[in-house]
């Protein structure tokens, strides 16, 4: 282990990366004994460079929650949780399951991966090795909520879930950043260090930052902003390709060496009208013509979009306009322009291997909804628990994730959970997803494990090779997460893979840990040492190494041919799914629809906090000093005629449901437009989030199949419609 004193008897610093989010930032841990001191930027760290935020600095306040959960927990007839051994615990998780298979088959037991998981390599192989060893299509994770369109996006036009091009933002000279807020969330889908540097560097030398968003973010705040109505995504798009294909600025060179079917644009795009488009999006049609021209005519330019883009009704139509939009202008594979990564573990290689990828090769057993990489979106989980019938979910394993607060249409998800047969957490706190668990087994913390960013490592602007030994022994009796998921299969016959020859193995006794099979492929990858036959990395080297190895200065250019999945290595524009979804798209209602205005005049989106990361992080007192309910922004002249001031407690009312918060009033958002942070509004046993109240932004959705992203399953979270009400009123026309 790489470690050495830090001046402090006692004391040494060891260093690894933060598990909170997709920047995965070097940390340096300074460590005593078992205790965490404290946590900060990694200045040797390829990508981070020494950045670290509030966030990832105050995660040993987590390690050391008196609210986390120690021991295995068992819920009692009265609801109350009662400590049990492990074996206890693991040996009546398995006969029930072993139980469940009898009478209902493998296919009625379900696995849901929670956000984290994508910073825990272990947890991630073994809970998507369970589901495809038991052979069910109840798998879920979070990508549904927010990402799925982008898993569709790269099947349809790359061959393959995982490419995903992402920003060269050190050498643009044009970045659009739509419905994204870099400033805080650090870069969603694409790892740049210190991206508010990296964005100001690209104005710094001339360029442009143009940040499209219904709410001047932190992000907006600092470049230029233009204001966006929220779900206008899609025809901004679209009418920014329609005036780059007919005024013929489109980079034919680039759509001749990389795509087929380009000669099928105009057609998708013959019913955008300029008068359309700007009522939907509120930009005069001159305004986004504009746009599209300097866009076009930059020598390098990236268009970006992430969570404000991803939460929409037509998800996956937007992220594949955004792809179209670069590729078209010549900057897919471009110096500065759109890039593709070069991770540390050939990803693409490992899901084609053991078939994970692909698209719409099955639907869902009661909404009929296209699968994306072998997963069922969350919104159709209620139905699935309560629709009887072969294939009923009747028991389900949820790693780290709190789908009673982070799903769509979440009190329903919630009141679900109870009707399951089984229900099994691994969580390090009770929270209003865990408390309706039969058993919360608690896992070890990123501090306390191996770990490598696998996820993090598809979109690094600086590709970089990290893997780190623990920080710190675990607190109580924690276990790692592949280890408990690991013993789960053991007592009903499985192997966590999707490896015919790891279920022939597990028979002889023989079980490979995920380091080792991680390992295994890692060195026969293209940056693998090939076991001692080339220069390259291996989990050893990278041990001794804990800031990280650089791969390259940037990220490679000049390879579409071999990325793309597709026969001749070219990227088949013409998509029938998307020209479907433009059709569905120009025959909905106007946002200007008057009686749909007239009943619920406002739209409401989400927003991050510096200090939030959905629902994690809402217990430690360092991160929720002052009032840390979430506020409702609203325009003073929307907030006027409403007789709403600073502080009033306002009911926001969907067609789904309603909640209370306080009211801030700013002209940060557009008219039109409120804005909430979202998944606060607790339950459960950590005390200070649930001290914290608030309301929860998620009752406000819904989780039918109609209003859901139709190609992806993906939620739909954004662009709500609402009317907002000051509580003392809304109270008196109740009663």
């Amino acid at each position: 282990m790489n470690e050495h004193g830090s001046g402090t008897a006692g004391t040494v610093e060891r260093k690894t990366f933060c598990g909170i989010c997709e920047a995965a930032c070097g940390v340096v841990v300074t460590v005593q004994g078992d205790e965490v001191l404290k946590i900060r930027g990694d200045v040797d760290h390829p990508n981070s460079k020494g950045f670290l935020c509030p966030k990832g600095a105050a995660f040993g306040a987590v390690r050391d929650d008196p609210d986390r959960v120690l021991q295995p927990l068992q819920r009692q007839p009265d609801g109350r949780f009662e400590p049990v051994s492990w074996d206890s615990a693991l040996d009546d998780i398995g006969a029930r399951l072993r139980d469940l298979i009898r009478r209902h088959g493998r296919e009625s037991i379900g696995v849901h991966l929670g956000n984290p998981n994508g910073w825990n390599y272990g947890a991630f192989m073994w809970l998507l090795g369970m589901a495809a060893a038991l052979k069910t299509r109840h798998l879920y994770t979070a990508s549904s909520v927010d990402i799925n369109n982008y898993w569709v996006v790269g099947e349809l036009l790359y061959g393959h879930n995982l490419v995903t091009p992402f920003p060269d933002i050190a050498h643009t000279q044009f970045l659009i950043v739509l419905g994204a807020n870099p400033v805080v969330t650090h870069g969603s889908m694409m790892t740049a260090g210190r991206v508010k540097e990296q964005m100001a560097a690209i104005v710094e030398r001339g360029g442009r930052v143009v940040v499209i968003d219904p709410r001047r973010s932190e992000t907006a705040a600092q470049f230029e902003w233009q204001p966006m109505r929220p779900d206008g995504d899609p025809w901004l798009l679209a009418g920014m390709l329609k005036t780059i294909v007919d005024e013929g600025l489109t980079d034919g060179d680039a759509l001749a060496r990389q795509t087929r079917g380009a000669e099928g644009l105009p057609a998708l795009l013959a019913a955008v009208t300029g008068e359309r488009v700007a009522a939907e999006t509120g930009i005069a049609w001159a305004d986004v013509q504009a746009l599209a021209r300097a866009f076009a005519q930059s020598p390098a330019a990236a268009l970006y979009g992430r969570c404000g883009a991803s939460l929409g009704p037509f998800s996956t139509l937007t992220n594949y306009l955004i792809n179209v939009l670069n590729i078209a202008t010549g900057n897919l594979d471009r110096r500065g322009g759109m890039v593709f990564g070069q991770p540390m573990l050939d990803t693409e290689g490992f899901t084609r291997l053991f078939k994970i990828n692909g698209y719409d090769r099955w639907r869902t057993r009661v909404d009929g909804i296209p699968e994306v990489m072998g997963t069922s979106p969350l919104a159709t989980l209620p139905r699935e628990i309560r629709t009887p019938g072969k294939g009923q979910l009747r028991a389900l394993l949820i790693a780290s994730g709190n789908i009673a607060t982070t799903s769509c249409a979440s009190g329903e998800v919630g009141a679900a959970l109870d009707e399951l047969e089984l229900l099994i957490s691994l969580d390090p706190y009770i929270t209003e997803t865990s408390q309706h668990a039969h058993y919360i087994l608690p896992p070890t913390l990123w501090l306390e494990r191996d770990g490598m960013p696998v996820f993090s490592q598809m979109h690094a602007s600086v590709p970089y090779a990290q893997w780190t030994p623990a920080s710190v022994a675990a607190r109580g009796d924690a276990r790692d997460d592949w280890w408990i998921i690991d013993a789960i299969c053991k007592r009903i016959g499985l192997v966590p893979s999707p490896s015919k020859a790891a279920q022939w193995l597990g028979k002889l006794g023989i079980r490979l840990s995920p380091a080792t099979a991680v390992d295994l492929f890692m060195r026969l990858g293209p940056a693998g040492d090939w076991f001692g036959l080339k220069p390259g990395i291996s989990r050893r080297k990278l041990f001794q190494q804990t800031s990280g190895v650089t791969l390259s200065a940037e990220p490679p250019v000049g390879v579409s041919r071999k990325r793309v999945h597709h026969p001749g290595g070219l990227i088949p524009l013409a998509q029938p799914l998307m020209a479907s979804e433009m059709a569905r798209l120009i025959a909905r209602p106007s946002a200007d629809d008057p009686a749909q205005a007239k009943l619920w005049p406002l739209r409401l989106i989400s927003m991050r906090e510096l200090r939030s990361q959905n629902s994690w992080l809402h217990n430690v007192p360092k991160l929720t000093t002052g009032d840390r309910r979430p506020h409702l922004r609203i325009h003073p002249d929307d907030a006027r005629p409403l007789a709403l001031h600073d502080g009033d407690d306002a009911a926001i009312t969907s067609p789904w449901g309603e909640i209370t918060v306080p009211v801030t009033i700013s002209d940060e958002v557009m008219r039109g437009t409120v804005a909430l942070p979202h998944n606060w509004g607790h339950g459960g046993g950590w005390r200070r989030a649930v001290a914290i109240g608030g309301g929860r932004y998620n009752d406000l959705t819904a989780n039918t199949a109609a209003e859901i992203d139709v190609p992806s399953g993906n939620a739909v979270l954004n662009g709500l419609r609402v009317r907002v009400t000051r509580r003392s009123v809304a109270l008196a026309a109740a009663s």
